[in-house]
């Protein structure tokens, strides 16, 4: 009987030790990870196409990645944009991600964005380093990078083929000279075809954007370099010759009250004129043209070349069109950081690109299985940087637009003021 009792009192002391430990073991299991949040504020995902593509990613993301959440909050566009970003950074907080434009947009909020070197170093290389460095510290390369670019942005001249069949010019032929170009548009007026649509009203961007075309062409690659000269530049003068006659003979009766973005682009998607002057990114673009017209009936031309200019067919890209950067108030940089992989490398770029028709940065991105044909003729040229990356604020940039208009829209200004103008934007902005 004591023998009993001796081996149940030893039985219970090894359940209550065995079920203590069990205790302190599901104690001492870990918590389930708490899930981030990143949220997200931009001027794309509220509308179609971009809606539906940044979904797609932010899906894709998700579902990699369970323990993050994205919130994509959309917001305006335009000057209503920044001073949203602005009221955030005077309360100190807001969104961990932030779309800006590339350049001067996005350098003004340096000091609220954080370096993401240490976050891209494992995929760096997909993105040239020219681009990175626009994505710099205020455009200098040798400082961190601030952003990561989504997209990359040029101008050049689109072409409805069947029309410029139609007044007897080849639309596989890209013009030799100016004289030959000119000389299409009136061949096009005489057939009764608009050689150009335009769109002045809102800002005078089928001016601006050719204009940065030509530029590009005398400059080349020196074209961002601040000791620039106009007003002594007979290639310069050229190019603003060819400007005003484009604009002021050949560019649609309807221009002058046609708003730019969309309407003027939504014309010529509908056949009325054989030319635009337009973005390679964002909207007015190659994919709606081509979806609209045909992806085999929309031609290109990077530029008009011109007798004098230095270098032929260059197209204008700047490095990144928009991008996302990461603001130091963030509580979840590393998540955010994840977001923004997301979005600059993997099938990120591709879904972007073929949803929206935005060009994108990444150099592993497939864009011949698109089925663009003119999408590998834009890529297919020398590259030069946009002149308004010497405008290192936004007066240089509003004095632009407004010359562009005073000489080549309204023509109250002379070629030889417009000039002048010009060089006084090149010399203040040496002042920086």
């Amino acid at each position: 009987m004591k023998k009993l009792v001796l081996v149940l009192c030893c039985f219970l002391m090894l359940a209550s030790v065995f079920a203590g430990g069990k205790k302190e073991a599901k104690a001492a299991e870990p918590a389930a990870p708490k899930e981030v949040t990143v949220t997200i504020w931009d001027f794309k995902c509220g509308s179609e196409p971009s809606k539906s593509a940044m979904a797609k990613i932010d899906a894709q993301f998700e579902a990699a990645n369970p323990g993050i959440k994205i919130n994509h909050v959309a917001q305006p566009d335009g000057d209503n944009y920044y001073q949203l970003v602005r009221a955030a950074i005077q309360a100190g907080e807001g969104p961990d991600i932030v779309m800006f434009h590339g350049g001067v947009q996005a350098y003004e909020f340096d000091d609220f964005t954080l370096p993401l070197d240490k976050y891209i170093a494992s995929w760096r290389s997909e993105i040239a380093e020219g681009n990175w460095a626009f994505c710099s510290e205020g455009g200098d390369g040798s400082k961190p990078v601030h952003m990561v670019p989504l997209t990359t942005q040029g101008f050049g001249i689109y072409t409805n083929k069947s029309l410029l069949k139609q007044a007897g010019i080849d639309p596989e032929k890209i013009p030799a000279t100016a004289e030959e170009f000119l000389d299409n548009c009136k061949k096009l007026k005489v057939a009764g075809i608009a050689p150009v649509v335009g769109g002045f009203s809102g800002g005078p961007y089928t001016v601006d954007f050719l204009f940065r075309c030509l530029i590009a062409n005398i400059y080349g690659d020196k074209v961002a370099d601040k000791s620039l000269n106009f007003t002594g530049n007979a290639q310069f003068r050229e190019a603003c010759e060819i400007v005003y006659e484009i604009m002021t003979q050949y560019v649609d009766d309807e221009a002058s009250s046609t708003v730019y973005f969309t309407d003027a682009g939504d014309n010529f998607a509908a056949g009325k004129g054989a030319m635009f002057i337009g973005l390679l990114s964002d909207v007015n673009n190659w994919k709606a043209f081509c979806d609209a017209l045909g992806a085999d009936n929309v031609g290109y031309y990077p530029t008009v070349n011109f007798t004098n200019a230095t270098y032929r067919n260059r197209q204008v890209l700047q490095p990144c069109g928009i991008g996302y950067s990461i603001m130091s108030w963030s509580k979840n940089p590393d998540a955010a950081a994840k977001v923004l992989q997301a979005y600059g490398s993997g099938n990120g770029p591709a879904i972007f690109m073929a949803d929206t028709g935005a060009l994108g940065v990444n150099k592993k991105a497939d864009v011949k299985s698109l089925g663009y044909p003119v999408l590998n003729q834009i890529l297919g040229y020398d590259s030069s940087l946009d002149i308004t990356n010497i405008m290192t604020n936004e007066d240089a940039n509003s004095n632009f637009d407004r010359y562009c208009t005073e000489a080549f829209v309204t023509c109250e200004i002379s070629i030889d003021e417009f000039i002048e103008k010009m060089q006084t934007i090149v010399e203040n902005a040496r002042a920086f």
